[in-house]
């Protein structure tokens, strides 16, 4: 949490100096003032809906699935199948990224919801050498393994889509999740497939943006990796031979522009679907029960930033009258791991990158000298 004499946006509780926030005189953030004036037509739901319903009009039939559903065990994903095949009546195949930091938990519920749902499953188990290698890079440069999850994840999606030929991969990103960095002239890259769902579906407009997501990757691979021959492979895994032109480019779509997002609402109805989602051991709202290293990622985040890795989804929360301060400050809590949770999820990402602890421990002492110098904390 930001300090307590430290200024805040009076209704977001963002602080001001970080993640480009700024606060007018009545104390209320552009974050604030961008989503109060954008939200209206971002998830207008009646506007909306009928962009997904034509995508999958336009493709139904012309390939073997409509759409692929990544499948992390939680509810969210659980949710977005279970409508995706009953309410849209859409050929489903749902698909699991096994980077090897899964829990228990959340395979064993992978496994109980593929089976209830009856749709074709696959697990896509990467290129290992080159994830590692982006996993330390990230961990090394940046002080956060989740960008290699976040940024593979999406462009995986993409292309193990366009290798199997269809045309969608749908996810269920929340609202704050996926707002958590709206404000005037954002560089979340997040966004930017975001924007284009809500617009008409476009092949060359995805083609476009999949060559300039390819040229991005490479100027960013350069940044992160320095030995040219690992920085290929970590290329080629992501995006196989490359873009090509005149070829089916796959749409990543978000669930929950086309649909409101009620978290109550969509646990009771994945528990009544039958033997197939189970709720996790730690029911904290923004918890990561399927990821073993999401307790050293918070860990980390908070060294590098000063803050909770949950406060900027708390504050999309608190945006959009979600949740009260008091409640916000209570997620923020119970997203804290304790210190024995994070040295055991240490364990886990140094034993699966390979990384020797004392590497590790001198990227944490980097993370706290740069802490010392921010106004959080």
């Amino acid at each position: 949490m930001p300090r307590r004499d430290h200024a805040v946006c009076r209704r977001c509780m963002l602080p001001a100096g970080m993640f480009h926030v700024e606060l007018d005189e009545s104390g209320l953030c552009n974050y604030c003032r961008h989503w109060d004036s954008t939200e209206a037509s971002l998830l207008d739901f009646e506007r909306n809906r009928p962009l997904l319903v034509d995508r999958l009009q336009k493709y139904r039939g012309r390939f073997h699935y409509d759409t692929a559903v990544g499948l992390s065990g939680g509810k969210d994903s659980a949710y977005v199948l279970d409508r995706l095949t009953s309410s849209y009546e859409a050929r489903v195949m749902s698909v699991t990224f096994d980077n090897g930091f899964l829990t228990d938990w959340a395979w064993e519920n992978i496994a109980r919801i593929a089976r209830a749902s009856g749709v074709d499953h696959f697990v896509y188990k990467p290129d290992w050498l080159a994830f590692r290698e982006f996993y330390r890079a990230t961990l090394r440069q940046l002080g956060d393994p989740c960008v290699a999850c976040s940024i593979g994840g999406y462009i995986l999606s993409v292309r193990g889509c366009r290798d199997l030929r269809i045309p969608f991969f749908t996810h269920g990103r929340s609202p704050a999740q996926m707002f958590r960095h709206w404000y005037p002239g954002t560089r979340d890259p997040g966004l930017r497939p975001v924007r284009g769902n809500l617009s008409e579906h476009s092949m060359s407009a995805l083609q476009r943006e999949y060559r300039a997501i390819y040229r991005r990757m490479q100027l960013f691979s350069f940044r992160l990796v320095r030995n040219g021959r690992l920085r290929k492979r970590i290329l080629r895994e992501l995006f196989g031979e490359g873009p090509r032109r005149d070829e089916l480019c796959p749409e990543f779509l978000a669930f929950f522009l086309f649909e409101p997002y009620d978290e109550v609402s969509i646990v009771q109805h994945v528990e009544k679907l039958g033997p197939g989602y189970q709720r996790p051991p730690n029911q904290a709202i923004l918890g990561h029960n399927d990821c073993l290293i999401h307790d050293v990622a918070a860990y980390l985040y908070e060294l590098h930033h000063g803050v909770s890795r949950v406060l900027p989804d708390v504050a999309a929360m608190l945006r959009r009258s979600e949740i009260t301060k008091e409640q916000a400050r209570e997620i923020i809590t119970a997203n804290t791991p304790s210190e024995e949770a994070v040295e055991e999820s240490i364990g886990h990402l140094i034993e699966r990158i390979e990384m020797p602890r004392s590497e590790f421990d001198a990227i944490v002492g980097r993370l706290k000298k740069r802490r010392d110098k921010l106004p959080f904390g």
